[in-house]
């Protein structure tokens, strides 16, 4: 399926605060390290949010998370696209954690599994414990995968800092 005509992609702004933080905690996602500045929203022309996705910046690295599309809309392309437009300014690598389930769909946009071990410090402690936890309380594998970009990526050093982090 494609991307209807009347879905637009745009940088979340302050007023889409809320409704980033609500959507996040009622599909049960990860709700640590939430910035509306970080956030692209997919929003039909009349303004009703479709879908998001962030990179979250840590001190060591980036991850792509809170990736949301609104059920009735799965199906058209809006959380690869989301993808996309979020990677197109970071440089690689990018990092993200999902259940084991969505590797392929994460492999179609470019990342690809590695082994905990060879993630960043910072996401290495945030998946081991989410990973226990996951695993106990959820029975859930949780994976890590790395996107390394393409050759003509914007170029931004893993702990540099812009407006969107104030």
């Amino acid at each position: 399926m494609t991307l209807p005509d009347d879905v637009l992609i745009r940088p979340a702004g302050e007023a889409d605060a809320q409704i980033i933080k609500q959507s996040i905690k009622d599909a049960g996602l990860d709700r640590t390290g939430l910035n509306w500045r970080r956030f692209k929203l997919a929003v039909t022309t009349e303004g009703e949010v479709l879908g998001m996705c962030q990179v979250r910046h840590y001190w060591d690295t980036r991850e792509l998370g809170s990736l949301w599309v609104r059920a009735d809309t799965r199906g058209y392309g809006i959380g690869g696209v989301l993808i996309r437009a979020c990677l197109a300014e970071e440089a690689p690598p990018v990092y993200l954690e999902c259940v084991e389930a969505r590797q392929t769909y994460y492999e179609t946009h470019g990342f690809r599994r590695i082994p905990v071990m060879q993630a960043p410090r910072g996401l290495r402690l945030k998946s081991g414990i989410g990973g226990i936890l996951a695993r106990v309380v959820f029975r859930l594998r949780i994976i890590v995968m790395r996107w390394d970009g393409a050759d003509d990526s914007p170029a931004m050093l893993p702990n540099q800092r812009d407006e969107r982090d104030r």
